[in-house]
């Protein structure tokens, strides 16, 4: 959210999913300069120190967020 804040200040271009900005686009706080663009991957990495003992928790959460992102909304 760094990122987006900082365009809210007019601080410079950020590219951004519209799920994180989108309200800000509607309410005409930011403009889309490239909207015929879109990028060609999104990455949504998980971090744990090792994969031999994952936590169940951390588990069940990346098989929940595989499922998620593996048909992207369209309106992202």
């Amino acid at each position: 959210m760094t990122c987006r804040a900082a365009a809210l200040a007019h601080q410079g271009v950020i590219p951004q999913p519209t799920f994180l900005v989108g309200d800000d686009l509607v309410a005409g706080q930011l403009v889309e300069l490239m909207p015929e663009y879109r990028s060609l991957e999104f990455g949504n990495y998980a971090v744990y120190p090792t994969p031999k003992h994952v936590p169940t928790k951390v588990r069940v959460r990346i098989d929940f967020l595989v499922e998620c992102f593996k048909h992207p909304r369209l309106s992202w």
